[in-house]
C-alpha cells in the first residue's frame, strides 16, 4: 500500500495550487483596471509592461485555469476571476462575424492579428468549455461549440489532422501562424499533432457529452496509436509526413509526457475497449522510456534532445517539469510499478527546491542546476512572470491531475 505517499503527493499538489500558483495569478497586480483584462507582460521583478499585446493563448489559458480551480478547490474567488477572464475573452477576442477568435489585441482592444492558428483557437474552446462546466454559462458553451464546428468543417483535412493556420474567414494559410515569418512551414501533407486542440475537445466533451466531439477525439487517439507512436525510439513523433514518417530530429520529452497521459485519458473517454488496450500499450512504452532515459542525475526531466546527435538541453523549463509529474503518476496508475512513483516524487522535490518562486509566487520559467546549485536562466518564455506563453496552465493542470489521480488511486488501493 502506498496510501501515505499518495496522500502526501495529493496534499502537495493542492497546497502548491492554493498557496504558490494562484496567489500570484489572482492578484490585483496583474489586472488592468483601466483597459480591462490582464496585462500583457509582468517581469520577474514584478514590473508591468502594458505595451505588450494581449494574446488569445494567455486569455484562454487563464480562463481554463480559473474555471478548473473553482471546480477542483471550490473557492468562489476562482469563479469570480473566471468570469472576469471570460468577459475579456468574449468582449475583445471573440470574432462575432466569422467565429473563432483573434489571436492578438492591444491593451486598448484594437485587433492586431486576426489570423486563426489552430494552436490558439484550441484555448478559446478549452477556456470557454471549462468555464461552462464551472458556471453553467450558456454563451461560453455556444462559443466553444461554434468554434468546434468551424475546426471540424474548415480546418480538419484528414482524420485527426488539422491545418496549422487559417485566415480570419477560415481560408488555409501557410505556416503555423505563430512566430517570425508566420512560423514553421511543414512539408506538403505533413502534420503536427494538435495536442492542445485535443485537450480542448476533452473539456468540450466533458461539458456536453457530444457524439461529434467524441468521434473527433477517437480520430485523434487513433492517429497517436497508428502513426505518431515510434516503437523503435519508444516515443512520439513530433511531426509526421503524409506516410507517417518522422519529420526532423528534435524530440520534446515534455510533449512525450503531456501527450502520453492525455492519450490514455482520451481513449478511456471514447470508451472503445480495443483502442484503450492498444493505447495502454503505447503509453506504457512511452512513459517507461521517459522514466528510464529522460531524467537528469538530479531527478528532473530534460527538456528534449536532438535524436540525430543525442545532445540534450542543459536547462529545464517550467511546463515540462509539471507535465513530468503527471506523466510519472499516470505511469504508476497504469503499471503499478513503484519506480514511476519514485520518479514522480523526485520531480516534485526538484520543483520545490528550484522552481517555486518564494518571493513573488508561482514558478520560475527556466532553471539550470550544476554543482553550485540552481540558477534562474533565460530560455523558453524568457524570465517574465507573465507573458504570452507564461501562464498558470501547465502547473495548475498538473496540480488538478495529481489531486484527482491520487484520490482515485487511494480509493483503488483501499479496495484491493
Amino acid at each position: 500500500m502506498n496510501k501515505t505517499r499518495l496522500d502526501k503527493l495529493g496534499s502537495w499538489a493542492e497546497k502548491n495550487a492554493r498557496e504558490c500558483i494562484f496567489p500570484f495569478w489572482t492578484s490585483e497586480h496583474i489586472v488592468d483596471h483601466e483597459n480591462g483584462g490582464f496585462y500583457g507582460r509582468v517581469t520577474l521583478d514584478m514590473q508591468i509592461d502594458n505595451t505588450e499585446p494581449r494574446g488569445l493563448t494567455l486569455a484562454g489559458r487563464m480562463l481554463y485555469a480559473f474555471s478548473t480551480a473553482y471546480r477542483a478547490l471550490g473557492d468562489p474567488l476562482y469563479l469570480e476571476k473566471a468570469g472576469y477572464a471570460f468577459r475579456d475573452l468574449a468582449g475583445r477576442f471573440y470574432d462575432k462575424e466569422f467565429g473563432g477568435a483573434y489571436i492578438s489585441v492591444s491593451a486598448q482592444g484594437e485587433v492586431l492579428d486576426d489570423s486563426k492558428p489552430n494552436y490558439c483557437q484550441a484555448f478559446l474552446i478549452m477556456g470557454c468549455a471549462a468555464y461552462a462546466r464551472a458556471s453553467g454559462d450558456q454563451e461560453a458553451l455556444r462559443i466553444a461549440n461554434e468554434a468546434f464546428e468551424l475546426m471540424e468543417a474548415r480546418v480538419k483535412f484528414a482524420p485527426g489532422c488539422y491545418h496549422g493556420s487559417m485566415t480570419r474567414d477560415w481560408r488555409v494559410q501557410e505556416g503555423s501562424g505563430l512566430g517570425k515569418g508566420r512560423g514553421m512551414r511543414l512539408p506538403q501533407g505533413a502534420v503536427m499533432f494538435p495536442h492542445h486542440l485535443c485537450q480542448a475537445y476533452v473539456q468540450l466533451f466533458e461539458a456536453t457529452g457530444s457524439p461529434r466531439v467524441k468521434a473527433a477525439l477517437k480520430e485523434m487517439a487513433e492517429l497517436i496509436v497508428d502513426k505518431l507512436h515510434d516503437p523503435e525510439q519508444h516515443n512520439l513523433k513530433s511531426i509526421i509526413d503524409s506516410e507517417g514518417r518522422r519529420v526532423g530530429s528534435h524530440q520534446s520529452y515534455g510533449h512525450d509526457c503531456e501527450i502520453g497521459y492525455l492519450a490514455l485519458k482520451v481513449a478511456e473517454l471514447v470508451g472503445d475497449d480495443s483502442l484503450t488496450a492498444r493505447m495502454k500499450a503505447v503509453c506504457t512504452d512511452i512513459l517507461e522510456q521517459v522514466r528510464d532515459k529522460d531524467f537528469d542525475p538530479y531527478g528532473s526531466l530534460y527538456n528534449g534532445c536532438d535524436l540525430s546527435t543525442g545532445e540534450r538541453q542543459p536547462s529545464h523549463v517550467w511546463w515540462a517539469q509539471a507535465e513530468a509529474v503527471t506523466a510519472m503518476l499516470c505511469g504508476y496508475e497504469l503499471t503499478g510499478s513503484e519506480s514511476f512513483l519514485d520518479a514522480c516524487e523526485r520531480q516534485v522535490r526538484f520543483i520545490e527546491a528550484y522552481f517555486v518562486n518564494r518571493e513573488h509566487g508561482d514558478w520560475y520559467n527556466n532553471i539550470l542546476v550544476d554543482e553550485d546549485g540552481g540558477h534562474v536562466v533565460d530560455g523558453m518564455h524568457g524570465f517574465d512572470k507573465l507573458n504570452g506563453g507564461k501562464c498558470p496552465f501547465h502547473n495548475s493542470q498538473m496540480c488538478f491531475e495529481v489531486m484527482e489521480r491520487t484520490k482515485r488511486l487511494v480509493e483503488k488501493e483501499g479496495q484491493a
